[in-house]
């Protein structure tokens, strides 16, 4: 028996084993779904498409992003990965991701600065980049007040609490039951109104413009779409601070949809196997 022979019967068994075990991890039904050429393709597919072009299509699909170009593509795939490292400041949080009562954002500090009607509590780098964020509108003539930074779970129950019984026992919509609110994670502010009829101030203006190249990203933003998606209705004052690298992902590739990056990243990034 010559070595091409030798080599032929080597893929062969190996692929016929991979079949069979294939067909035995799935129910039965789905067992005769799996055909000995699917399970060649994924077993060529693992030999000879290098690991970063199977990552990259995994990652595409799990997005739902098509119409790509090939450099799109490639910067798609170095843009969230680069995230697996900041995971810590990218936590999903809304009604299907609540957090528990005794969480905890570490590093917390807190500023007051004259004209703030209370003092800010955010996480260490995201009260840095506020304070950047807040001398840079400053010299734009335009003056950022965090009017509601950090809450716990006990002030965010108490708050919903008030809230539901304003409004005759239905919430408004603009305050989030304990555990669904970004303002546990200690990297969310609201901006001098939480009314919605100021929209236009300079504040939120300014915000809408440039809170982005601090890191901070429009949590709620206006439009159906964009309601639905995120469960609340429109914000125009309420920023999370998400990092530089985030906003990028989010603005490249997700029409700068906070909600949609997140639960990106969550579905698809962290919670992939070759990130555990």
């Amino acid at each position: 028996m010559n070595v091409k022979t030798s080599l032929l019967l080597c893929l062969f068994f190996s692929l016929t084993a991979s079949g069979i075990s294939a067909a035995q991890d799935k129910s039965p039904q789905q067992a005769k779904s799996v055909s000995f050429f699917q399970v060649v393709q994924e077993k060529l597919q693992s030999w000879f498409v290098p690991k970063h072009v199977r990552e990259r299509k995994q990652l595409l699909a799990c997005a739902g992003l098509t119409g790509l170009t090939q450099n799109d593509k490639k910067k798609f795939q170095q843009e969230s990965l680069s995230l697996r490292n900041r995971r810590d400041w990218l936590v999903l949080v809304d009604p299907q991701h609540v957090l528990p009562a005794d969480y905890q954002p570490a590093d917390m500090t807190a500023e007051l600065k004259s004209g703030w009607p209370k003092k800010a509590q955010l996480r260490g780098e995201a009260m840095q980049q506020l304070l950047v964020m807040i001398e840079a509108a400053q010299k734009d003539g335009v003056r950022l007040v965090p009017i509601s930074t950090y809450r716990t779970w006990q002030y965010q129950d108490g708050l919903y609490r008030r809230n539901l019984a304003q409004n005759g026992g239905k919430p408004s919509g603009y305050v989030a039951r304990a555990g669904e609110s970004q303002h546990h994670l200690g990297t969310a502010a609201d901006f001098n109104t939480v009314s919605p009829k100021d929209e236009n101030i300079p504040a939120l203006m300014w915000l809408r413009r440039n809170a982005g190249e601090y890191g901070f990203s429009l949590s709620f933003p206006k439009g159906t779409e964009a309601e639905k998606e995120s469960g609340y209705p429109y914000e125009a004052w309420h920023y999370r601070y998400i990092t530089h690298e985030a906003v990028q992902l989010q603005d490249d590739f997700f029409g700068g949809n906070q909600h949609k990056t997140l639960k990106f990243l969550h579905n698809c990034v962290f919670d992939t196997q070759s990130d555990k």
